[in-house]
């Protein structure tokens, strides 16, 4: 069979930018990415399990964007501290968890018009917790270089890794690349979590509505 008569899988399309790096072994990440309902990437990564979503969610919409999943999704305390890198809605999103914080998850939204935001609804983590949270790294640095305005976010987080001495940079201007990373694992979402999820959604939904919330 000649190259152009091999079958070649095609990888799917990586819409969603972004990376959580763990110090947790990759089974127990692994462990943790079954029981979600986004296609990732795993791999050990220079000191650190790194997960990568690897596609659109197995979920309709408004949960069908990956990297908000996986941004908003607590890691249990076995995972932490965690560090996560996100491009959501134009914006570049630091997440953090600590073994202290009880499955708590903690938030920089950075604006390239704006700068640094303070949504409503979610803990704000300080330059200090980002900087615990990476074991390393300047504050300072890590600060003046959220100040500044401009930059696309993909690039301005791959900047903050590389300010706080950790590896993935890369992957967030090229995240299919983290197939290729030397003993990747891929998986796939289970059909069972992904019912699950939905009929979490479903519920939580009726709840509204009984109680008003929607009216």
């Amino acid at each position: 069979m000649t190259p152009s008569e091999q079958t070649v899988t095609p990888r799917p399309a990586v819409s969603a930018h972004g990376i959580l790096l763990s110090q947790a072994p990759v089974g127990e990440l692994l462990a943790w990415a079954a029981k979600g309902v986004v296609p990732v990437v795993v791999a050990p990564l220079e000191g650190r399990t790194v997960l990568v979503p690897r596609g659109r969610p197995a979920v309709a919409a408004p949960y069908d964007d990956a990297a908000t999943l996986c941004a908003a999704r607590p890691a249990p305390t076995r995972l932490a501290p965690t560090l996560g890198c996100w491009v959501i809605d134009g914006r570049a999103v630091l997440t953090v968890q600590s073994r202290h914080w009880r499955r708590q998850v903690r938030w920089v939204v950075w604006d390239p018009e704006r700068g640094v935001l303070r949504p409503p609804g979610v803990q704000i983590a300080t330059p200090q917790q980002v900087v615990s949270a990476a074991g390393g790294g300047s504050r300072a640095e890590l600060t003046s270089m959220l100040a500044e305005r401009h930059h696309p976010p993909a690039r301005l987080l791959s900047a903050v890794l590389a300010v706080l001495g950790l590896p993935g940079g890369p992957l967030l201007l090229d995240p299919a690349s983290a197939e290729d990373l030397p003993r990747a694992q891929v998986h796939q979402p289970d059909p069972r979590e992904v019912a699950y999820f939905e009929d979490a959604v479903k519920d939580a939904v009726l709840l509204r509505r009984e109680l008003g919330v929607d009216a």
